[in-house]
């Protein structure tokens, strides 16, 4: 049974729908060494304390950067609309300057989510879901103990968001309520926000960044091929092949990066197809997993496909391929990796009138 921190934000969001797809982004800062204010958060977040202004309510359509306020005793309670500079780690270093920061954002439309802490400006842990059993940060079990009873409720999607603002307060002492934002609060658009600082390209490069070094650098004919291999695997072991994007991503890669709007659009249809299988078992069950499993080898197949007018490199599709793997996946890295590393050229020196020095 839910417990009454969580029952309260239960009923606060029943009775005010419009936090989940507005409010995602909760935070909160509280001193340890340094006073905190508003004017000093104002100040971290690279805004200018002289164009605060007092607003009641919110503006769902307002430009991104917007950043509502609350001085609560010591600490200071900040709520974005549409945004999420809160659980970025460069704010968050920023932030947690002598301070500790609790951070939760939502994301309603593909019910992804983040929960941070900082503290003396340093990351110690981010999950990105409370059930999250790969945690980051520098001390990634720290919120362990705090998360573990509410770890149960997962099993109800109704209890996810109720369950993650309950460790926030859990964690801070401090309820978060709505009821401030329609009233007079102070108010900031960030308009030179915090530089975001150099990071890999996706999630599989922050968590494997050798590998994915490896395969950049072995060229495009050998990184498709090595993706080709394991998207072959994945067809196979999930039963995917009926799938039309599974095909054409698989033919599409002997040649080149699979990329039209209707593969975009295939991939949709797909991922709607898997995740409705999802919701569809019983939480927690083995069929449950088998089907989030199977979901997440089509997610690395939806990942291969690339936008036509903005071609990154799709790492992010092994990150998925991981997760679909589960205990094959040290053998098959080790593969890929010997892979990559055997096409890797050597460069050599030459001296000529053309790259020599001048005046050679």
């Amino acid at each position: 049974m839910a417990g009454d921190d969580v029952a309260w934000y239960q009923r606060l969001l029943e009775v005010r729908p419009e936090l989940i797809d507005e409010v995602p982004c909760w935070t909160v800062i509280q001193p340890l060494t340094k006073p905190v204010t508003v004017a000093e958060v104002v100040r971290r977040l690279g805004g200018d304390q002289a164009e605060i202004e007092y607003r009641s309510g919110w503006d769902a359509d307002a430009a991104t950067s917007v950043v509502h306020l609350n001085q609560l005793g010591p600490a200071v309670v900040m709520a974005e609309v549409m945004d999420a500079e809160g659980i970025r780690e460069e704010v968050l270093r920023w932030l947690s300057d002598g301070a500790v920061v609790h951070s939760s954002w939502w994301g309603s439309a593909n019910g992804r989510s983040f929960l941070c802490y900082a503290v003396f400006g340093r990351l110690l842990t981010q999950l990105q879901h409370l059930d999250d059993d790969r945690p980051g940060g520098e001390q990634p079990e720290a919120l362990d103990e705090d998360r573990a009873a509410l770890r149960r409720l997962t099993d109800d999607p109704d209890l996810d968001y109720p369950a993650q603002l309950a460790l926030m307060e859990r964690r801070t002492g401090i309820r978060l309520d709505a009821a401030w934002l329609d009233q007079p609060h102070p108010t900031v658009v960030l308009r030179k926000p915090i530089p975001d600082d150099p990071r890999p390209p996706g999630s599989f490069a922050a968590t494997d960044p050798d590998l994915a070094a490896m395969l950049l650098m072995a060229g495009d004919p050998t990184y498709r091929a090595a993706l080709r291999w394991v998207l072959d695997l994945l067809a196979d072991d999930w039963e995917l092949r009926s799938e039309p994007l599974v095909n054409a991503v698989l033919g599409t890669l002997t040649r080149d990066w699979p990329a039209s709007k209707d593969l975009g659009q295939e991939a949709h249809a797909m991922d709607s197809r898997l995740s409705a299988e999802v919701n569809a078992s019983p939480g927690m069950s083995p069929e449950r997993w088998r089907r989030f499993h199977r979901m997440r080898a089509g997610q690395a197949f939806t990942a291969t496909v690339v936008n036509p007018n903005d071609r990154p490199k799709p790492l992010d599709t092994l990150w998925y391929a991981q997760q679909a793997l589960q205990e094959r996946w040290p053998a098959i890295r080790a593969e890929l990796w010997r892979r990559a590393r055997h096409q890797r050229g050597t460069l050599d020196f030459q001296t000529s009138a053309v790259d020599g020095p001048a005046g050679s």
